[in-house]
């Protein structure tokens, strides 16, 4: 007599990876935020203090990125996107942050909940 063998099933932890997702997408806009408040003719100066204790007061954005230690891969990505516009064009390092950023934040909608 031939038995069909037990079925198995896999159970895969889903809330970790959403959780991670989110986190991703929380960083990035929280980086973006504070890019953007230097944006523009009214952009606001951001005092930056590295970890040697050196103190740097700038509004370009190019230089406010470059000194941010950025952890979350998604914000590295950005950092790393707006650092390759900076060196390929000169300009549109904050445009480029700013809009893929925004793109990300779009996204929240299509994944499920």
């Amino acid at each position: 007599m031939h038995t069909k063998p037990a079925k198995t099933e896999t159970f895969v932890d889903n809330k970790r990876k959403d959780d991670i997702r989110m986190a991703n997408i929380a960083a990035a806009q929280a980086v973006a935020n504070a890019v953007h408040t230097s944006f523009g003719p009214k952009g606001m100066d951001k005092w930056i203090s590295t970890a040697n204790g050196e103190i740097i007061i700038s509004n370009y954005e190019a230089t406010i990125l470059n000194k941010m230690e950025v952890l979350q891969p998604a914000t590295k990505f950005l950092v790393e996107l707006s650092k390759s516009q900076d060196v390929v064009a000169g300009d549109g390092t904050t445009t480029g942050f700013i809009i893929a950023s925004a793109l990300l934040k779009q996204c929240l909608s299509l994944l499920p909940l």
